[in-house]
């Protein structure tokens, strides 16, 4: 599995996000963004997109207690952490 790094730098996520916007990302990419990073093997986008397969989306990782998160290896409490925060915001945004 290659690195974020190595990847050409038009598809790296978040120099993606510095050229184009947020909007041009893919829910894969802009979760991988939250992730962070990955572990030897596994990038974060293939994180990213092991929850997003066993969630089907966003909304239905949004709707999951915390701990479910770690069914996926290498997503521990700090990523975990980021995610939760990441839907909170969107929430209070949305229903404020």
């Amino acid at each position: 599995m290659p690195k974020i790094k190595d990847l050409p730098e038009d598809q790296r996520p978040r120099e993606k996000l510095l050229k184009f916007g947020p909007e041009a990302l893919s829910d894969k990419e802009l979760l991988a963004i939250l992730i962070g990073h990955g572990l030897k093997g596994k990038s974060a986008i293939d994180m990213a997109e092991e929850l997003l397969n066993e969630y089907k989306n966003l909304k239905g990782l949004a709707g999951r207690r915390l701990d479910e998160f770690m069914k996926i290896k290498g997503i521990k409490e700090a990523k975990i952490i980021k995610i939760a925060v990441a839907f909170e915001i969107a929430k209070r945004i949305y229903f404020t």
